[in-house]
């Protein structure tokens, strides 16, 4: 689990820094955008030794621990050896950003740099989602076998993120195929040209979506879906 965690890591990271040249940002923030997306899920790796799970409950959100511990109980001075060369605006801007990247929605208070960068690492990580399922298996990802979820139905709250053009909330969850659907949805989350791009061009996402659900009227609910997903990436 560390393991692919690290690769998802180093691939978020890389992401971020495709977005942020894409978007015609200069090198600090190309660099600062690359150093986010290397400590997004900094406390992803402890919750996969203590519990052998990477799922977040009501009591532990990864991303919200992993910013208190880098920025509250300063463990980002043991991670970054210069870290007192970094103004206070963008280590708020790091904290703000790994705070919020696996949030339904960005609050309102962010300030115009906060959003830009927090906008940036939630791209970058909802793209590599989509490399992860696809390289790692259905088994591995949701506990259960593709023809298990494609003989499942999808819930009318999952479906109704797809014409909206919005991210699933997971909370609503309740068929396993509801899990996999709530994982193309990330793709609304991608708002820059750039991120669409790289996810259309990694082809990963489109691999999740060559599906067919084996009842047929579950088969055109999705194929509903898949038309709003088709449509919001056209560039």
């Amino acid at each position: 689990m560390c393991k692919a965690k690290l690769i998802h890591t180093n691939a978020v990271a890389a992401n971020c820094i495709h977005i942020a040249q894409y978007l015609g940002l200069n090198e600090y923030d190309c660099d600062l955008a690359w150093v986010i997306g290397e400590l997004h899920d900094f406390a992803r790796f402890g919750q996969a030794v203590v519990t052998q799970t990477f799922r977040d409950s009501d009591r532990y959100n990864h991303a919200k621990f992993g910013a208190r511990l880098l920025f509250k109980h300063g463990m980002i001075e043991d991670i970054i050896s210069n870290s007192d060369e970094i103004c206070d605006e963008d280590k708020r801007v790091m904290e703000r950003a790994i705070y919020h990247h696996s949030d339904l929605k960005l609050p309102d208070d962010l300030t115009e740099r906060e959003r830009l960068f927090c906008e940036i690492i939630r791209e970058a990580d909802q793209i590599d989602i989509f490399r992860t399922i696809a390289t790692s298996g259905w088994e591995t990802i949701y506990g259960h076998g593709r023809d298990e979820i494609l003989a499942t139905d999808i819930s009318d709250a999952i479906l109704a993120a797809f014409p909206k053009h919005e991210l699933a909330d997971y909370s609503k969850r309740v068929t396993l195929a509801d899990y996999h659907l709530a994982h193309i949805a990330l793709c609304f989350g991608l708002k820059s040209v750039a991120a669409k791009r790289r996810a259309i061009e990694q082809g990963y996402l489109q691999q999740l979506m060559d599906i067919e659900f084996y009842d047929s009227t579950v088969q055109e609910k999705y194929l509903r879906a898949k038309s709003c997903v088709e449509e919001f990436l056209q560039l």
